[in-house]
């Protein structure tokens, strides 16, 4: 009666043995599938935008699970080869959203210096690349006033920043007029003196009053 549970007692750790390497040989498995993902995400050329990291953390998430199930199965080696998977995941989020978050901010500070130059010289005349060669002699005062006037309009609502844009914006248009000067109608070029005239004047009292309208609310928060 002994020797006959005894034998059954065999045959069923025997049976559990095999059980026992699958489980631990799937999570290795699935381990080492979740570090090659890892290493390959480090490897390819990234694109900084939610969507694309969204993607990334999705089939990182979907390999996670699969250890998950059987974790508890794996031995120490397999464990900390794991935890060194999950730390290289996490540093490179830490990563991915810094990046994310500068390619935000640029895109939104090129958005806005793009809205402005539309505003001051019409739509599609200026883009990034600052070329003036859309201004000539024959349409550069209608170039000035409209950027004079959109000024004169809008001069109430530009902070300091929208100020040093202007600036720069403008010495560009005067570079550009210094290019074309020498054919420009002498009845153009007063005209264009009176409006920068106008323009400086303009500026030195908005964009003065801009920066102590700041001041005073920083003050004020």
């Amino acid at each position: 009666m002994k020797t006959r549970i005894l034998l059954l007692k065999s045959a069923f750790l025997l049976a559990l043995f095999p059980a026992c390497n699958d489980a631990a040989h799937e999570t290795r498995k699935n381990a080492e599938i979740l570090s090659q993902y890892v290493d390959s995400v480090n490897q390819i050329t990234p694109e900084y935008t939610k969507a694309y990291w969204a993607s990334i953390d999705s089939g990182y998430q979907a390999r996670l699970r699969e250890i998950n199930v059987t974790e508890s199965e794996m031995n120490e080696a397999d464990r900390k080869k794991l935890e060194e998977s999950k730390d290289q995941f996490e540093t490179m989020k830490v990563a991915y959203t810094a990046k994310i978050k500068e390619a935000k901010d640029k895109k939104n500070e090129n958005d806005y210096r793009q809205i402005l130059r539309t505003n001051l010289f019409g739509q599609g005349k200026l883009g990034s690349d600052m070329q003036f060669n859309f201004v000539t002699a024959k349409n550069i005062l209608s170039v000035y006033e409209n950027f004079v006037n959109t000024v004169a309009d809008k001069k109430s609502d530009y902070t300091r920043e929208d100020w040093d844009e202007i600036k720069v914006l403008y010495e560009a248009l005067d570079t550009r007029k210094n290019e074309v000067e020498k054919d420009l109608d002498s009845k153009d070029n007063f005209k264009i003196a009176k409006l920068k005239i106008r323009f400086a004047t303009i500026k030195a009292i908005q964009r003065g009053g801009s920066k102590g309208e700041e001041n005073k609310k920083a003050k004020e928060q």
